[in-house]
């Protein structure tokens, strides 16, 4: 015979046959034993005989919940209440009355809670061989009750054999289907992820072709005509001041283009931002302050010498929000100066950006599409942000990211790190 060797492995999902069965196990046997202890109350005329009955069945009805709890299975408990059903019930078949219809209840119940065919095979013979024992005893050994006794021991046997081995087969197919069920659940989960990735991925291509078509496009007019204006600017004669500062601007105006012009095809590539082209977080930041700075707004940048290990994706964040943060500085604070610090304190990095300027009531005007869009980055990596800032008292920024933490692996540029040995750049 050819069965699983355990079964309690299978015993565990949750769409198993026998979780989902359970309950009325217990309800049928509870109401079994109500049942011998109503006939034995009303039909054994023997005290001393009834007491023991009883106390036999009240030991059986104590210790069920105790070792047959749904988390009890493919332990030691099941098996244990297996060998005392067994020998609660040969006990009550050397004793006269009706102790034995339990034998009609131990027979599912054997096959219930043993862990393999083998076992229950086992069990079931054990469980016949000790009734028909008490029966013998009982009722003497004579040829004729031999043979009835022998006959019934083994005819129950063979029933209970051919139901439990019957079930079992039953059992086994429906948790062979229900792990297949699980199986394609998995597949078509799969499926829709694989759709949604198909789908993502169609929407970037479209974006790339626009940002392409678009953007790109156009910052590479703004480079061509900047550069057509520095040109004829320097062939013409004007107030040497004059030239000089229409000549700063329309540098400004190129580098921008460029910057951007870079940013675009960067995005259209999928590579991320291009100031992180090598991971090089640190050196970003010191350029967006420098950026700052030229743009007007005198910034200084307070970075660590080295960081812990970052994802990709926790690096896009940092920088795309210390941009925005200094992006906001520029346009709406009115500030002379800001700056841009970034700490590692435990297992977190707190990026902070301050400013000098006119500040507001983050209570009331917290509406804007730039906070919103740090916020947003901040916590699709589980970041957050937390702003300090009163009317005419300026404004801070904490941008807290968790990270892993170990030995610092990511460190500052060696350029970088000679022309700044503390990592402070004062604008």
């Amino acid at each position: 015979m050819n069965t699983k060797p355990e079964r309690t492995d299978r015993l565990l999902p949750e769409n198993s046959v026998w979780i989902h069965g359970m309950k009325w196990w217990h309800i049928g046997f509870y109401t079994a034993l109500v049942v011998v202890v109503l006939v034995v109350l009303n039909g054994e005329p023997n005290p001393t005989i009834m007491a023991v009955t009883l106390s036999a069945l009240g030991v059986l009805a104590a210790t069920y919940p105790f070792l047959t709890r749904q988390q009890h299975l493919g332990t030691w408990r099941p098996t244990a209440y297996v060998i005392l059903l067994i020998l609660v019930v040969g006990f009550l078949a050397f004793l006269p009355g009706s102790g034995a219809v339990l034998l009609f209840v131990a027979f599912p119940q054997i096959w219930m809670f043993s862990s393999t065919a083998r076992a229950g095979l086992i069990s079931t013979a054990a469980i016949c061989v000790a009734v028909a024992t008490g029966q013998l005893v009982r009722f003497g050994g004579s040829p004729e009750d031999l043979l009835g006794i022998g006959l019934q021991a083994g005819l129950s046997f063979l029933a209970s054999t051919m139901l439990g081995l019957w079930i079992y087969k039953i059992i086994d197919q429906s948790e062979d289907r229900a792990q297949l069920l699980a199986e394609l659940e998995a597949a078509r989960t799969e499926l829709q992820l694989a759709d949604q990735r198909q789908g993502a991925m169609a929407e970037r291509e479209r974006m790339s072709r626009e940002i392409h078509d678009t953007l790109a496009q156009g910052f590479t007019s703004v480079v061509m005509l900047s550069e057509a204006a520095l040109a004829q600017l320097r062939s013409t004669r004007l107030d040497d001041g004059a030239a000089q500062e229409l000549v700063a601007r329309l540098d400004a105006i190129n580098t921008t283009a460029r910057d951007n012009l870079q940013e675009a095809r960067s995005l259209i590539a999928s590579t991320g931002p291009s100031q992180l082209q090598g991971g090089d977080l640190l050196g970003a930041l010191d350029r967006l302050a420098s950026a700052a700075t030229s743009a007007g707004c005198d910034t200084s940048s307070t970075l660590p010498d080295a960081l812990p290990h970052l994802t990709s994706n926790q690096q896009i964040a940092l920088l795309r929000s210390a941009q925005e943060a200094l992006t906001n500085v520029r346009r709406h604070a009115s500030a002379s100066r800001s700056q841009l610090k970034l700490e590692h304190s435990g297992s977190h990095l707190v990026l902070t950006v301050s400013d000098d300027g006119g500040g507001f009531d983050p209570d009331l005007d917290t509406s804007g599409y730039g906070l919103k869009s740090i916020s947003a980055r901040l916590g699709e990596i589980g970041g957050t942000l937390s702003i300090s800032s009163a009317n005419g008292e300026g404004c801070v920024l904490h941008m807290v990211v968790p990270v892993e933490d170990h030995q610092s692996t990511v460190a500052a540029p060696p350029a970088a790190a000679q022309s700044q040995p503390e990592r402070v750049e004062a604008q």
